[in-house]
């Protein structure tokens, strides 16, 4: 069967969610890549937003930009509780309810205008966030046949990576006469209506969460690159854009232009990375991801130094890591293949809830004292440290199965 899209005739589901027959997966497939795009259309404003709002609109200093984001990851710290609290809803029902959440907290970040009340609106529209990002690849994860896991969650993020570009692309059209207000309306608007698109999946039976905590010794492999994956993450996802911001003085609409080439980017090469997934294996794929990570941090590390040598701007080196390390994030699908191929279907978004809040473990505490190393020895130091995360994860794939079920 041919790789397929929004428009192709097949699904990643053929033959998948026993319950249903082919044509409501194809359905429901649609309907849930519909919600993706709704939902990366929105992102894509609030990402090329976002750094430029708080760090020169707001004029927030880098000790609080931490602080900001240690406390925008507390609700994905307490994933497994929240979702615990919603599993009496269908997961389509949950995942709405999260979309709704997160496109009025959207919507209202471009109001405030001092940082508590930042603060306060980003925790708000985090906790519709995480709901979200759990709920989604379960639903992804279920509507995919044996054997696809990693194509279908890269097929998704494709079509994710295609409504980022979107998004971003307004960002750089509107420019900065468009202030600020208008844009963040527009995105949790895009982000709201994806609710309306998951609302209209096929009801499953006993399609609510069945059990609402689940921690288990033998998924430690899956908590552990939880944990540390999230560590890498902040690393980059969290910093980079800022230092763009703050140490190269980058304005938005280049900042939008280089989100727009990472979507890109991930669009062409996600499927391709799931499909060897499922072809070679976690353990491969992840360890090879890992060590990549590690290289590349070395040469955050070496930014100053390399562009006197090359005679490049420093910003435009700092951006072609940023954009080869946004390539790899997508090679981390093989963590949540693994706990698919591991855990039975009626623990799936559990324990896809319980990774989640192991990886907002690191989260939490790794933006602050980020901050905190940025502000007193340079931003240098803050990628040093991730060498070690991306290390230490890389001998955790060590102790995976060559092939699951060994």
């Amino acid at each position: 069967m041919s790789a397929p899209t929004l428009g192709s005739t097949h699904t990643p589901a053929a033959g998948a969610a026993g319950a249903r027959s082919e044509q409501q997966v194809r359905r429901d497939w649609l309907l849930l890549a519909c919600a993706t795009i709704a939902f990366g259309f929105g992102f894509g404003i609030n990402s090329g937003l976002t750094p430029n709002f708080t760090a020169e609109h707001l004029g927030i200093a880098r000790e609080q930009l931490g602080l900001l984001e240690s406390l925008r990851e507390v609700p994905g710290l307490l994933t497994a509780g929240l979702v615990g609290l919603v599993a009496f809803l269908p997961r389509p029902r949950m995942a709405a309810v999260a979309l709704v959440i997160f496109g009025i907290g959207i919507a209202l970040t471009g109001q405030v205008s001092a940082y508590w009340p930042l603060v306060a609106v980003n925790v708000f529209w985090s906790i519709g966030l995480h709901i979200w990002l759990t709920v989604w690849p379960s639903l992804t994860l279920t509507l995919s046949s044996a054997g696809r896991h990693g194509q279908s969650l890269g097929l998704m993020n494709r079509y994710m990576a295609v409504a980022l570009v979107g998004g971003l692309l307004l960002v750089r059209l509107l420019g900065a006469g468009a202030g600020y207000a208008v844009p963040y309306v527009l995105g949790g608007v895009a982000i709201a209506t994806g609710g309306w698109f998951v609302l209209r999946l096929t009801p499953e039976p006993g399609g609510q969460i069945q059990q609402r905590l689940v921690f288990r010794w033998r998924y430690w492999r899956y908590y552990g690159l939880a944990l540390l994956d999230g560590g890498r993450r902040q690393v980059v996802q969290t910093f980079a854009l800022l230092i763009l911001v703050k140490e190269f003085s980058v304005p938005r609409e280049q900042v939008a232009v280089l989100l727009v080439l990472n979507s890109i980017l991930t669009m062409a090469v996600a499927p391709l990375v799931g499909h060897w997934t499922d072809r070679l294996g976690e353990r491969r794929v992840l360890l090879a991801y890992y060590l990549l990570v590690a290289v590349l941090f070395t040469g955050y590390t070496q930014i100053e130094g390399t562009a006197r040598v090359w005679a490049v701007p420093p910003a435009v080196l700092f951006s072609i890591l940023f954009a080869i390390d946004s390539l790899l994030f997508t090679a981390s699908v093989g963590i949540q293949t693994y706990i698919r191929h591991t855990a039975p279907p009626e623990e799936l978004s559990a324990s896809l809830a319980m990774g989640l809040t192991w990886n907002h473990v690191a989260a939490v505490s790794v933006p602050i004292t980020a901050g905190w190393i940025w502000q007193q020895y340079g931003y240098e130091r803050i990628f040093a440290c991730g060498i070690g995360m991306a290390l230490l994860s890389a001998a955790m794939c060590l102790t995976l199965p060559r092939r699951v079920g060994e």
